[in-house]
């Protein structure tokens, strides 16, 4: 499914009620190819990535991150009506790419689309937590950043441990001593700087939350899409081809070595009665008329103009009502291969 990143009905709603979430009726349907393994053998445009090394990175979001307006320091004890549901599910939202200095290349679009991802996902997900012992604020419950410090074809390793402990910290953490005993609140940072200040437990209950539901997102470019438009496609390589993208190929190798996705029940690493999903996110970078191995490789490895690096961020905002999608759908809704419905 591609995604143009300009133009786009759900994004005109949001913009006319930015605290109300699109309703399922006005979803589209994701469709899944089936796919084989040979099909990943035939694409080999992805293998690329440059040999010298770089240090680790780590992106963590803060709470409001990148606003403009200063809010006085929110006090728990106010209130408000506002309705806002509690998210369903939580998100590890990874980036894989190559590290600088060849962060701003083709093949690191998914890093690009990150960084202007991240100050635009608290407007939409205002939900954090307080210590249950101080009332001190943490970060955000639902959703968690990490950009791959490792380069495209080492991407899974790293990536594996990073959600792993991520996994281990939420689930016991966040999920069972903040959202199930109700430890939420939430703030707007949209409004004016006294209702930016009112934190709150709004909408739902969390402590209806019965499961812990996480969905490890993969951000990445897109070889096989025009310029600034997003592919969504769910699962592994069982369910759409990777299309020989050795990022994502590393990863889905360091899952399955791991017995975590697709989900092994001999080795049970997730515990009982967690959902696991994947959800793979292509910017489009678009494709050299070459089809030569070594004209696509320096394509991939090439830095982006201005007008491709606007084109690539301006994708921001229909990633975003892709996630905030996947914040709220039913645990239920992706099982035995079903068509996923996906609103933006």
């Amino acid at each position: 499914m591609d995604i143009n990143s300009s133009q786009s009905s759900g994004i005109s709603k949001a913009k006319r009620n930015k605290s109300k979430f699109p309703s399922m009726h006005e979803a589209v349907v994701l469709h899944s190819a089936q796919t084989t393994e040979q099909e990943q053998e035939q694409e080999g445009h992805h293998h690329h990535q440059p040999s010298a090394k770089s240090s680790s990175t780590t992106t963590t979001l803060p709470l409001n991150h990148n606003l403009n307006t200063t809010s006085p320091t929110p006090s728990p004890s106010m209130s408000t009506t506002t309705p806002l549901k509690t998210p369903r599910r939580f998100l590890f939202i990874a980036s894989i790419g190559n590290p600088r200095p060849y962060r701003t290349t083709r093949h690191s679009a998914g890093h690009i689309l990150l960084e202007a991802l991240t100050p635009l996902l608290p407007r939409r997900v205002p939900l954090v937590g307080t210590s249950p012992n101080n009332g001190n604020i943490i970060n955000p419950l639902f959703y968690k950043t990490y950009t791959s410090p490792s380069y495209m074809n080492e991407s899974g390793p790293k990536l594996l441990r990073n959600f792993q402990s991520w996994l281990s910290s939420t689930q016991t953490e966040i999920y069972q001593k903040i959202v199930q005993p109700g430890n939420v609140l939430s703030t707007n940072p949209e409004s004016d700087a006294t209702a930016a200040a009112e934190w709150h437990l709004r909408g739902a209950d969390p402590t209806t939350l019965r499961n812990f539901s996480p969905t490890l997102v993969i951000l990445h470019d897109e070889l096989e899409a025009p310029l600034g438009k997003v592919r969504v496609k769910r699962g592994g390589p069982e369910k759409a081809s990777l299309r020989g993208h050795r990022g994502l190929i590393s990863s889905f190798e360091s899952l399955r070595g791991k017995g975590m996705y697709p989900p092994n029940p001999k080795k049970n690493v997730l515990g009982t009665g967690v959902d696991l999903s994947v959800l793979r996110i292509g910017v489009g970078i678009g494709r050299p008329e070459t089809r030569d191995r070594g004209g696509v490789a320096k394509y991939v490895l090439s830095e982006m103009s201005e007008q491709e690096l606007k084109a690539v961020r301006a994708a921001a905002g229909p990633v975003l009502e892709v996630l905030v999608d996947e914040l709220y759908r039913d645990d239920r809704s992706d099982r035995d291969g079903l068509e996923i419905p996906l609103y933006y």
